[in-house]
């Protein structure tokens, strides 16, 4: 895919128009070929909620997860398989073979809120949310992943030029993705995060991080995104989209589990 010949489209507050469970048969995922994931940052607050997502859900093959640690609480389970990589900044080193198969990504790395914004911690911020996010990008692609979905932040798409520099690497991590060559790629935006028991006490104390979208939801959005999205490129912009996809993934995962689909 070239980013020259591609015009971002970006789903923003009413003008979303969600998808169907007929969609999904339009990528054939559904049908014999479910998702086969491989995921980056398992271990973090929204990592977590998508390993449970995906290990609890029928849509999901398999789960191959690269990362600094493993998985505790998923461990021993059969869809999930863990690969330690002690540097993700060197991921491009790893033997691509061990994604052999999988064909979608979810990259579910991020930086705690309170260290977003410090002078001091710009450096390992981009290091972390520009570096090890397009470093897994490349390994994605070079293992054949056709859909690539990463978390970016709501408001990119108008703080392009922003001297904010939350928004400069985010920025940034979406053009370099866009010319990797993914048939479909999918940026997640969310506002204001509810991580949970993984908050931080600045978090804790700020009322729209206890009042943010569950990280749960986002993770569901990104996993739905996968299954429905045919367009080449798209921007899914703040909380209240991502709950509207997370709650459509809610429904067709239970139908399905009802054994109504399928």
């Amino acid at each position: 895919m070239n980013s020259k010949n591609k015009k971002i489209i970006y789903i923003d507050k009413e003008t979303i128009s969600m998808k169907t469970v007929e969609n999904i048969n339009k990528i054939n995922i559904d049908k014999g070929q479910k998702i086969r994931a491989l995921v980056c940052g398992h271990t973090g607050a929204t990592g977590k909620a998508l390993l449970d997502t995906l290990i609890a859900s029928p849509y999901c093959e398999s789960v191959v997860a690269v990362g600094r640690r493993e998985n505790e609480a998923h461990k021993n389970s059969p869809k999930l398989t863990q690969h330690i990589v002690p540097n993700m900044l060197e991921i491009g080193s790893v033997d691509s073979d061990i994604a052999k198969g999988c064909n979608v990504a979810f990259c579910a790395i991020g930086t705690p809120f309170n260290d977003v914004f410090k002078k001091s911690k710009q450096d390992s911020y981009r290091a972390v949310d520009f570096g090890i996010t397009t470093e897994f990008a490349k390994f994605a692609r070079s293992a054949g992943v056709d859909f690539f979905a990463t978390i970016s932040g709501d408001g990119i798409d108008k703080e392009s030029n922003s001297n904010k520099n939350m928004y400069r690497v985010k920025k940034d991590v979406e053009d370099l993705v866009q010319t990797l060559g993914f048939e479909r790629v999918a940026f997640i935006r969310p506002g204001f995060l509810n991580r949970g028991e993984d908050a931080t006490w600045t978090e804790r104390l700020m009322l729209p991080g206890i009042f943010g979208i569950p990280v749960d939801k986002v993770a569901k959005s990104m996993i739905w995104a996968s299954l429905i999205q045919i367009d080449s490129v798209l921007g899914y912009n703040g909380n209240k989209e991502l709950k509207k996809l997370a709650n459509e993934f809610e429904k067709a995962d239970e139908t399905i589990k009802n054994g109504h689909i399928g």
